[in-house]
């Protein structure tokens, strides 16, 4: 099997499974958004890593966004109260204390490490439940449900990401980042901006949803969403590595499916609360 056959059925299997499991409901969305999130976080630790001992999983870290996810998917549910997050500043603490009290000479770097991670990759798919669980954004898009709304979301990210590697393929001249990401381009940023307005125009009429809305969304989403992609292309040449991990054969890790929620989900949510 050749790269481009594998990739087209592990990105079509992804695709089919990410909408399966978000139209099914919302738990079994933050059930799948909880597994990316902690390989996310564990793949992260490795990508920001500078020697082979920083390379191994730090659990501390991984118990900590465990339980950010769960806390906030169950406070947006209704099932605990916010106030009950408060538990993280113990959490947060005792693991500096550890870190701080261990032998290791480079426990600063660690520690700075992996609370980055915890924010870089906890925050985006917090933000993909907020999209997806509160009813106040679906009824301000003028839109049925709001997992429709998430999966509008990535219809148009998606969208954003295939066509800007198509123009830029195509006729894409003027790089924009040679040095971090040297196939990018100026003519495939600005594609992909133009069908992700494509994109969110079909939405908005086969939905009967507000139109302008959806249009600052894609907007939002394509360039922000491109920043993302460019934001770990960084990390990954910095770390010398071609992929984030080898969960999803043909295209990398988790960070590599979803570098465009990094900055993208959490403005999204910004804009839906403030418009």
């Amino acid at each position: 099997m050749n790269n481009l056959t594998q990739r087209i059925i592990t990105g079509s299997l992804f695709v089919a499974a990410l909408v399966f499991f978000i139209i099914w409901s919302v738990y079994s969305t933050a059930i799948l958004f909880f597994i990316f999130m902690v390989l996310g976080v564990l793949e992260l630790n490795k990508l920001l890593a500078t020697n082979e001992n920083e390379r191994k999983a730090n659990l501390g870290i991984v118990v900590i966004a465990a339980t950010a996810y769960l806390l906030s998917v169950l406070s947006l549910q209704s099932i605990v109260e916010p106030k009950t997050m408060l538990v993280l500043i113990p959490m947060i603490t005792l693991f500096f204390i550890y870190e701080l009290f261990t032998t290791k000479s480079n426990s600063f770097h660690n520690t700075s490490n992996s609370l980055f991670a915890l924010l870089y990759v906890f925050i985006p798919f917090i933000s993909l439940n907020i999209i997806g669980f509160d009813d106040l954004f679906s009824d301000k898009m003028e839109i049925e449900n709001s997992r429709y709304l998430l999966l509008g979301f990535f219809i148009v990210l998606w969208t954003s990401d295939s066509m800007a590697y198509v123009t830029g393929k195509l006729i894409g001249k003027h790089k924009i980042a040679p040095a971090i990401s040297p196939g990018k381009t100026w003519e495939g940023a600005i594609g992909g901006l133009i069908f992700s307005l494509v994109a969110s125009f079909l939405i908005s009429y086969f939905t009967q949803s507000s139109l302008y809305l959806w249009l600052g969304m894609a907007a939002i989403i394509s360039i922000f969403g491109f920043l993302g992609d460019l934001s770990e292309s960084m990390m990954k040449r910095k770390a010398g590595m071609k992929d984030s991990g080898n969960l999803l054969p043909g295209h990398g890790g988790v960070l590599d499916r979803f570098d465009g929620i990094v900055f993208s989900a959490p403005l999204i949510v910004c804009y839906l609360f403030w418009i």
